[in-house]
């Protein structure tokens, strides 16, 4: 279990960077990146330092209020599956609150709230799911710039990719957050998780449960 928990953890990270990499590769054979401007680093070392920052401070708050205290209760009382859906429905409120609209983009923050839910279950910490969320932010706001679309944030990026096109295919004002084809990756990064088994104290393999209360 241990083990199991130090891999997950190892990688978020990555899990979270890669998965805005595949956006970017796939939205390149679609023709959704557009021409130009052309793709450049854009902004100081000390800009995007402070922008990494930020970003991870933004995500460390998200994650305490909701995989640290929210879900815990929830799961406890309600079992795991429910807890992990309703705190994931809870982190979409929270966008809604902050001016998200766009059906496709709500569907996607709930996915994602439903991927670092999980990865809290099985790893039982905040780590991994701090991780895997700062990996998405910072790869799609500080790395390839693609997060405001078009243009880049007050503290620049190391590459400015703007996207238009179909919006999902992440051609719209919302990016890649707005795409079917993040629904389809956040899918793929969830299914691992919610089929992966608890083991249940004392009991054989063969008697050990899926998402577990």
């Amino acid at each position: 279990m241990g083990r199991r928990r130090s891999g997950l953890t190892l990688l978020a990270f990555p899990s979270g960077v890669l998965a805005v990499l595949a956006l970017l590769v796939i939205a390149g054979f679609t023709g959704t990146i557009a021409p130009l401007p052309p793709v450049r680093a854009v902004a100081s070392p000390s800009l995007l330092l402070l922008g990494t920052f930020v970003v991870l401070v933004q995500v460390f708050g998200e994650e305490i209020l909701l995989r640290g205290l929210l879900q815990p209760l929830l799961t406890r009382a309600w079992g795991g599956w429910l807890g992990i859906l309703v705190t994931a429905l809870a982190f979409t409120l929270i966008h809604v609150l902050g001016g998200w609209r766009d059906a496709v983009s709500l569907l996607n923050i709930t996915l994602a709230g439903i991927w670092f839910g999980l990865l809290a279950l099985r790893t039982s910490g905040l780590l991994a799911p701090t991780l895997a969320h700062f990996g998405y932010n910072w790869g799609e706001e500080m790395l390839i710039g693609t997060s405001p679309n078009p243009g880049i944030g007050d503290f620049g990026s190391f590459f400015d990719f703007d996207l238009a096109g179909p919006a999902i295919l992440g051609g719209s004002v919302d990016g890649f957050n707005a795409s079917l084809v993040l629904s389809m990756v956040l899918v793929l990064l969830i299914l691992p998780l919610a089929l992966m088994r608890r083991r249940v104290p004392g009991a054989v393999p063969a008697q050990s449960e899926a998402v577990g209360a």
